[in-house]
């Protein structure tokens, strides 16, 4: 805990009360504002205020006191993140012998017990240049650029005279692929001194590789527009190797940010691992209008579902690539034969043709992995259900509905039908489960609060072999979910007695009763009445009152 002192009023002195974050920076700052008066006024005192040698000091003391204060500021801010040596011991002997120690493990090839003993040697005195700049030749050789570039910076921003610190700052930006960078701290290293060789070397290299990648760029442009890169597989990737392709796609995108390759292979293992609207963010830093970046949205729309924005595209970047993209033209009668199938099961459940309805949705499910196309997965699933339903074939409807949630947790749709499929089988607490959690996924689904007034009377009302389990396997085992939904309505534990409960029950009714809404608006007093009722059937359920 921090303290401040604060002066009695009657005799002068001063007692400590504890010190918020705030007014402990505001003390240290007013404490060593007021230190550096005092020192200037001791000078003056004793004459000395015009000798070079304390002016020197003074003008340090005020530069290190300037730089403490925005170092303050930085590390109040939020997002501040603290260097990994902030905390270190500062013992400047032993930083030497760690610092001794990397110097003779560097000469004799070992690298990286190198680095580990110039880090022992930074976190004992980081404010050193030499040592970071020590771990970043021991970094460079271990293939660590990225390292080597954060520790050349500390070394150049505690020495900016610091040639070293430069080339070395210089070295790892060419190895990350970074140019312009490169220039600059080889331009620095020849303005600290015109004739170093390898600063002159360096900057002839940046040179280089900036043209290099300039070329790179033109071709992979090029590539896009014609949608030279190979296709998405339409199988599904075990989960394990999905996620090891989009590490390795952000790691290559994060080293190569410019580069179209990294950035088409990032979106494509976002399709991969079913992050769909991200792979359509994605889309928008790939270059406008190519075929590459038409076929990938093409790729995102179809996996969600949406199969005539996805034969829009893929037509267009056919159009772009001038007819001759194999996996363009691949995916396009992929996608027009699925979209044929759907269209016929939409028309036959129109027509009230449940069977027509059931075969064509079959058929298409039959042409996909559904883990590789979720979105449109769970759709035709949640039509056959439809379809299932107008048959009244409530267990094969929950069965498909029960498939669609397995994919998506969240469907909203296959939600709520799955709701209106257990109540009609007499499930009616599992009809209950179904629309709680449909409240969480879409809460603003029309007439919401009036089916789950419903769901919980008909629960209520139902004899206890109905409240309890109903006639599928999901409702067998939901009965204590709706004890625990109504316990955590009125927020006591499951070891509350009745008069625990009705303590808890009359508190909430009281707060929300709709007279004391009355002159709310009609919004406020219709949320009330709803909750009213939730609070009633809840403490209803569970006392049996």
């Amino acid at each position: 805990m921090n303290f401040v002192p604060v002066p009695l009023p009657d005799e002068g002195k001063c007692f400590r009360v504890p010190a918020t974050a705030s007014d402990a920076r505001e003390a240290g700052s007013v404490w060593r504002s007021e230190k550096l008066k005092d020192f200037v006024f001791r000078l003056k005192c004793l004459g000395l205020d015009e000798d070079p040698q304390y002016v020197d000091l003074v003008g340090q003391i005020a530069a290190d006191t300037e730089a403490l204060e925005e170092l303050v500021v930085k590390q109040s801010q939020p997002d501040y993140e603290p260097p990994w040596w902030q905390d270190g011991e500062y013992d400047s002997g032993r930083a030497d012998s760690a610092n001794d120690s990397g110097m003779e493990l560097f000469r004799k090839g070992q690298h990286s017990a190198a680095f580990d003993a110039f880090t022992e040697a930074i976190r004992l005195c980081p404010t050193s240049p030499v040592y970071h700049c020590n771990r970043a030749a021991a970094a460079l050789k271990l293939g660590r650029p990225d390292i080597a570039a954060k520790d050349a910076d500390c070394a150049a921003q505690r020495d900016p005279a610091y040639l070293r610190a430069h080339l070395r700052a210089g070295r790892a930006r060419l190895q990350l692929r970074q140019p312009q960078p490169a220039q600059a701290c080889f331009l620095r290293a020849l303005e600290l001194d015109a004739s170093c060789a390898a600063a002159a070397h360096g900057q002839e290299e940046a040179a280089e590789l900036a043209a290099t990648i300039a070329k790179q760029e033109e071709a992979e442009q090029a590539a896009a527009q014609r949608g030279s890169r190979a296709g998405l597989s339409r199988e599904a990737l075990p989960e394990e190797e999905a996620v090891s392709q989009l590490y390795a796609a952000e790691q290559m995108l994060a080293a190569n940010p410019g580069l179209q390759a990294a950035r088409c292979a990032h979106v494509e293992a976002l399709l991969l691992c079913q992050r769909y609207s991200e792979a359509e963010a994605g889309c928008a830093g790939l270059l406008q209008g190519s075929a590459d970046r038409l076929y990938l949205e093409g790729e995102a729309a179809w996996r969600q579902g949406s199969l005539e924005a996805a034969a829009v595209k893929l037509r267009q970047a056919l159009e772009v690539a001038g007819g001759s993209s194999e996996k363009c033209s691949s995916l396009l009668a992929h996608v027009d034969l699925l979209q044929g199938l759907e269209q016929r099961a939409a028309l036959a459940l129109e027509d009230s043709l449940p069977q027509t309805s059931i075969d064509a949705c079959t058929e298409l499910l039959a042409h996909l992995h559904s883990t590789a196309c979720v979105g449109l997965a769970c759709s035709v699933l949640h039509r056959r259900a439809e379809a299932q339903a107008l048959r009244q074939a409530w267990d094969a409807a929950i069965e498909d509905l029960d498939a669609a949630l397995a994919l998506d947790a969240g469907h909203s749709p296959s939600l709520q039908l799955r709701a209106e499929a257990h109540k009609q089988s007499g499930a009616f607490t599992a009809c209950f489960l179904d629309l709680q959690r449909l409240q969480k996924a879409a809460p603003g689904t029309p007439g919401l609060f009036a089916l789950l007034e419903e769901a919980a009377k008909l629960s209520l009302d139902a004899g206890p072999s109905q409240r309890a389990c109903g006639d599928t396997a999901a409702a067998k085992a939901s009965g204590s979910d709706v004890v625990q939904a109504a316990l955590g309505l009125l927020g006591i534990p499951a070891s509350a007695n009745s008069a625990q409960a009705r303590q808890a029950y009359l508190k909430l009714a009281a707060k929300w009763h709709p007279d004391k809404w009355s002159g709310g608006t009609a919004e406020e007093l219709a949320a009330a009445e709803a909750r009213f009722k939730e609070v009633q059937q809840a403490y209803e359920l569970l006392t049996g009152v």
